[in-house]
C-alpha cells in the first residue's frame, strides 16, 4: 500500500485502496480462534486483537502464522541476584509463571572497617512517615540516659566501672597457683599476676565466679602476700559479694581520695595494693595495684588495657 498522508474532500477511493485501508485497521475479536476465522487473507504485518488472551497478534507472512505482536514469549526466565558489597543476600530464579523473591541485609557478608564521623548509615525518619534517609555517624544523637551518665561523671557524682574476670591456674611451675586476669574481649587464659594502675573516679570489679576460684578468695593488702607476710586485708571502699567460685561472686574496689588515704585522721596515704589469697601464699605473684598511676600507659609493660563500661 502506498502511504498517503491525507485525502481531499470529495476525493474518490477505489476498491483497492479501500481494501488496503481495511487491512490496516486493528480489529478486536472475541478469541484468537475467531480472529483466524474472520481474517482469511491476512497481509504481512497486519495486526488484530484477541480478547480471550488479551494480546495483540501480528500476521507473519514468513511463517504463515499469527504471532504475538509484543513478543511475550521471548522472556524465558527471570533471575534476581545481589551485587557484591551490597550487604544483601537472597534472590531466586524462575523460568515460568509469577514468582517472588526475598532479599535480606546480611552484615556477615560485608567487610569490617573502622568507622569515622563522616561515614553514613541508613535510617527510617519517623518524623517523615518512616522515609528512608541517611545520616553521618558524627551527627548521631546521644540518648538522654547516656548524656545524664556523662554529666554525672563530669560532676563527680558517678564513677566508671572497669570489669575483670579472674581465674586461678598453675603459674607453669607445677607447684604454685596464681591469679589470672581477663579484661575486655579476652576469652583465653588471661594475664598472670599483672601490675595494674587504678585511677581515682573508677570502680574496678573483679568477677571471681569462675569455678577455678573456689577456695581462693581474692583480697587486697598494703603488704605483699597480705596476711602470709604479717599484713592485713585492705577494706576501704572494698565490696565483697558471694563466695569465690560461685555464680555472681565478685570483689569491687572504688578508688577515691578516701581509698588513697587523703584527708584521713592519720594523714597516711596508700600508693600500692597487693592482691592475695588468704588461704594460700604466693597467689598474687608479683602483681600489684598502683593507686598513683603513671599516666603514660605505653611505658608500663605489664599494664592491662582497661575496657570501660558505662
Amino acid at each position: 500500500m502506498a502511504y498517503k498522508s491525507n485525502y481531499a474532500t470529495g476525493e474518490l477511493i477505489d476498491a483497492t485502496v479501500f481494501q488496503e485501508l481495511v487491512n490496516s485497521a486493528v480489529y478486536s475479536f472475541a478469541s484468537l480462534s475467531a480472529l483466524t476465522s474472520a481474517i482469511t487473507s491476512p497481509i504481512d504485518g497486519q495486526i488484530a486483537f484477541a480478547q480471550d488472551t488479551e494480546q495483540y497478534y501480528r500476521w507473519d507472512a514468513d511463517s504463515s502464522a499469527w504471532t504475538l505482536l509484543l513478543g511475550g514469549a521471548d522472556i524465558t526466565a527471570v533471575t534476581i541476584t545481589t551485587a557484591s558489597g551490597s550487604g544483601l543476600s537472597g534472590g531466586s530464579t524462575s523460568s515460568s509463571g509469577a514468582f517472588s523473591s526475598t532479599l535480606i541485609v546480611d552484615v556477615n557478608g560485608l567487610s569490617s572497617v573502622t568507622p569515622t564521623t563522616s561515614d553514613e548509615m541508613l535510617i527510617s525518619d519517623v518524623t517523615d512517615s518512616n522515609a528512608k534517609k541517611k545520616i553521618t555517624l558524627g551527627n548521631l544523637p546521644i540518648s538522654s540516659a547516656t548524656q545524664t551518665a556523662l554529666d554525672n561523671i563530669t560532676a563527680g557524682t558517678q564513677t566508671l566501672t572497669v570489669a575483670f574476670d579472674v581465674k586461678v591456674a598453675d603459674d607453669g611451675s607445677g607447684s604454685q597457683n596464681v591469679f589470672y586476669f581477663l579484661n575486655g574481649t579476652d576469652s583465653g587464659a588471661g594475664t598472670r599476676s599483672p601490675a595494674m594502675d587504678l585511677q581515682v573516679g573508677f570502680k574496678y570489679k573483679f568477677d571471681i565466679s569462675d569455678s577455678s576460684n573456689s577456695g581462693h578468695p581474692l583480697k587486697f593488702s598494703t603488704t605483699k602476700d597480705g596476711t602470709h607476710s604479717s599484713g592485713s586485708a585492705f577494706t576501704t571502699n572494698v565490696v565483697e559479694s558471694g563466695t569465690a567460685g560461685s555464680s555472681g561472686a565478685y570483689v569491687e574496689i572504688e578508688v577515691t581520695p578516701e581509698t588513697l588515704g587523703v584527708g584521713t585522721a592519720t594523714g597516711s596515704t596508700v600508693e600500692t595494693l597487693y592482691y592475695y589469697c588468704p588461704n594460700h601464699s604466693g597467689m598474687g605473684g608479683n602483681g600489684k595495684l598502683s593507686l598513683y598511676p603513671n599516666q603514660d600507659f605505653a611505658t608500663q609493660g605489664d599494664a592491662i588495657a582497661l575496657a570501660i563500661a558505662l
